[in-house]
């Protein structure tokens, strides 16, 4: 079976995946525009809510409020992938994808920019990253915050 090799050129041309905002999460995507980042918080027990939803995951209440919350956080665990997840993505390789905890609890799936992935560890503190382009929703990525 042939293998086909992709160039530069073919690379730039695909299209890369992209987040489509539903209504519910329009002011999530609204917030990282504007390099903010604001989560859902439940009126009736205080519980945070991500990703946004209509109703709490703790107690099903509708009264479900956006509060600003730091964009910075821990490292709770991650991976460095050498290989791509999608063809798109081969020239960003390696790449680290992370689950970033927020000192709310909250659990954020992101990638981790730098040019040391073996530098990291678990427990690591990260500062958040606002990435604008003009073709796609800002993406929150988090980088170390050492250094």
């Amino acid at each position: 079976m042939p293998r086909y090799e992709l160039t530069p050129e073919m690379l730039a041309e695909l299209p890369r995946p992209i987040p489509y905002p539903t209504p519910t999460a329009q002011p999530f995507w609204d917030a990282l525009a504007r390099d903010e980042l604001l989560l859902q918080r439940c009126g009736a027990c205080g519980a945070w809510v991500h990703y946004p939803r209509r109703r709490c995951t703790t107690c099903m209440s509708e009264d479900l409020a956006w509060e600003a919350v730091e964009p910075a956080g821990t490292i709770h665990a991650f991976t460095v992938t050498h290989r791509p997840t999608a063809v798109v993505f081969a020239d960003q390789m390696p790449q680290v994808l992370a689950i970033v905890e927020l000192p709310n609890g909250v659990r954020l799936s992101t990638t981790i920019v730098t040019d040391d992935p073996a530098a990291l560890r678990g427990g690591d503190a990260v500062v958040g990253v606002f990435d604008h382009a003009d073709d796609r929703p800002t993406l929150l990525r988090f980088r170390p915050a050492r250094g």
